[in-house]
């Protein structure tokens, strides 16, 4: 016994989806509907204007109202990625909105979060099949989008799980 499960890529909704019943689109939101897991890529925020524009975007500003989660949970998709290069923007505010409307709605969510331990936490979908777990990471962002590591002396920075990301330190040998 396998667990059926449907990937997508970006979803990027701002209107409603329940309304429309061409042939071709329901039966693709039947396929969706009918996984045990149907996960997409959240590709804009959800809220109500409650952060700034950040100085940079993902190539645009991309937010839509909360209660556009009713639509994708009505398309079928009950996990989803927040890492991706509009995770900030609308900063923080934008962020921290979104990842409450997603708690609210109860669609389990990964990749962002108020720090770099957070954002690296994975997220987890019990099906009638069994436990699913997703960890997300993005590889493109604006150069603040990436959270931060809290430490004993300074908390984290709120962003998303980083991809191909290192830091390193050089010492002198005045200092080693």
């Amino acid at each position: 016994m396998g667990i059926n499960i449907v990937a997508t890529g970006d979803s990027l909704i701002t209107m409603r989806q329940s309304v429309h019943s061409e042939p071709r689109f329901l039966e693709m939101a039947q396929l969706i509907q009918g996984a045990d897991v149907a996960f997409t890529n959240l590709e804009m925020l959800l809220h109500h204007y409650e952060g700034y524009p950040a100085a940079e975007c993902g190539g645009t500003y991309t937010r839509a109202d909360p209660e556009m989660i009713e639509e994708l949970k009505w398309m079928g998709f009950d996990i989803v990625s927040t890492a991706n290069n509009h995770s900030l923007d609308y900063m923080y505010g934008g962020l921290m909105a979104t990842l409450g409307h997603l708690d609210a709605a109860g669609v389990p969510h990964a990749g962002t979060g108020l720090d770099l331990s957070e954002a690296r936490q994975p997220a987890y979908l019990e099906t009638p099949r069994g436990r699913v777990a997703l960890i997300a990471a993005a590889s493109t962002f604006a150069s603040f989008g990436r959270a931060g590591a809290a430490r004993r002396d300074m908390h984290g920075r709120p962003g998303l799980n980083p991809l191909r990301y290192e830091t390193r330190y050089v010492l002198g040998e005045e200092t080693l």
